[in-house]
């Protein structure tokens, strides 16, 4: 268990939608760690950690990912145009910037007071306020992944969720590309 991002640049705070919270948990039998955890107020169980393990899970790297993800998710995907769903601490998407060949990484935040809070990815990430699910991108952009990291479990995902998102996402996608939901491992175009 590790941190992925410095804990030092992240603040414990507690804001009117959400808190982040300082964690102390095992890291082995004769250590602890100590990390940031997100939550939102109204989705308790709905919370992202700043470890090191998430973000490859998500990003699909490594061998032993956990939950229903698989590394193959990303097989054949270009990382280049990067659209990520859900701004949270932040971390995965500088984890993507940071380890991948990306040209591009925009992510869509719904909730201002997270995007003013969360200074500490990297300045080549463009973080914009807007809805995830009806958001349009400026002059047309299309994506070579979307990462769809609207939920806490599996079980939160609805078929009305993966037609909407591919209803409305689809025509921002590149040639070949993908729309991931990581939490279900699925690609849903």
């Amino acid at each position: 268990m590790e941190n992925y991002f410095n804990e030092s640049e992240i603040a414990a705070t507690n804001k009117t939608n959400f808190v982040i919270e300082k964690v102390t948990k095992d890291k082995s039998a004769t250590e602890t760690i100590t990390i940031s955890t997100f939550k939102y107020k109204s989705d308790v169980f709905h919370c992202k950690q700043n470890l090191n393990v998430a973000h490859k899970k998500i990003a699909g790297d490594g061998d032993d990912l956990g939950w229903d993800l698989t590394s193959d998710q990303y097989d054949n995907a270009t990382w280049g145009d990067i659209l990520y769903l859900g701004l949270y601490l932040g971390c995965t998407p500088d984890y993507i910037y940071n380890n991948k060949s990306v040209t591009s990484i925009d992510v869509i935040e719904n909730d201002q007071q997270i995007i003013d809070y969360v200074d500490w990815i990297n300045n080549n990430i463009t973080v914009i306020q807007g809805d995830e699910w009806t958001y349009v991108p400026a002059n047309s952009k299309t994506y070579d992944i979307i990462i769809c990291d609207l939920w806490a479990l599996p079980s939160d995902i609805t078929q009305d969720h993966k037609t909407n998102l591919v209803n409305h996402y689809t025509t921002h996608l590149k040639t070949g590309g993908k729309i991931i939901i990581p939490i279900s491992g699925e690609t849903i175009s």
